[in-house]
Formats: structure tokens, C-alpha cells, sequence
């Protein structure tokens, strides 16, 4: 829940910070050149970082899913075992 609220909080200093720097600019990559507002750039780039932070999270995130997935199997398997000796002690002369 914290994370979200700084996530929160840095948007909206972004979001002020873009709207105070309304100048036009020229973008050049390579061979493309582009005149924007600064605000749509600072705003995209943000964006686009955020999107490649995001898709970069995605591996990790589905290497503890699956870890998680297995620990689970595992540990269900040790209850039984742990219940099956249970079982034989009580059954026990």
C-alpha cells in the first residue's frame, strides 16, 4: 500500500513539473525530426519508462509465481507426511 502512495505522489510531481515547462521543442532521433510541446515529451518519456519498468518486473514476477506454485506443492506434500506419521504413532501398541 505505501508503494502505491509513492507511486502516487511521484505522478503527480511529474505531472506539475510537465505542465510548468510548456516550451516547444525539437526532437531528433536519427533521421526523424519532430516539433512537440516539452510537457508531451516529459510526460511520454515518463510513460515509456514506466512501461519498460514494468515489462522488465514481468520475468521476476513470474519466476516467484512459479517458485511460490512449487514451495505450495511442496509443502502440502509434507503435511500429509506429517499427518500420515501422525497417524501411525497414534495407531501404535
Amino acid at each position: 500500500m505505501t508503494s502505491l502512495f509513492v507511486a502516487l505522489g511521484l505522478a503527480i510531481l511529474i505531472a506539475l513539473f510537465a505542465l510548468q515547462n510548456t516550451f516547444p521543442v525539437t526532437i531528433q532521433f536519427l533521421f526523424w525530426e519532430y516539433q512537440t510541446s516539452l510537457v508531451l515529451v516529459i510526460l511520454g518519456s515518463t510513460a515509456i519508462g514506466a512501461a519498460l519498468s514494468a515489462i522488465a518486473a514481468l520475468g521476476a514476477r513470474w519466476r516467484h509465481g512459479r517458485e511460490t506454485r512449487v514451495l505450495t506443492a511442496a509443502l502440502e506434500e509434507e503435511r500429509k507426511r506429517i499427518a500420515d506419521l501422525e497417524r501411525r504413532v497414534r495407531d501404535m501398541p
